[in-house]
């Protein structure tokens, strides 16, 4: 998986129970960013990998742990 899109970032982050300020501090990195992302999105394999480690606790989860989102 090379992309993941705002929408389901934010899907991910209300489904597992993350906060903007929860995510910023496990990631390290500002809570500007986090928004950024769930505006935007992310590109590149190792970007979505910690971005659903950090949302989920899996960095193999692929579009099926999106999907489920959704349903």
């Amino acid at each position: 998986m090379d992309h993941i899109t705002g929408p389901s970032i934010v899907k991910l982050m209300r489904k597992h129970g993350k906060t903007i300020r929860g995510v910023a501090a496990s990631m390290r990195i500002t809570q500007k960013r986090v928004r950024h992302v769930r505006q935007h999105g992310v590109e590149g394999v190792g970007f979505v990998q910690d971005w659903m480690e950090a949302l989920t606790g899996d960095h193999t989860a692929g579009w099926a742990a999106i999907a489920r989102c959704y349903q």
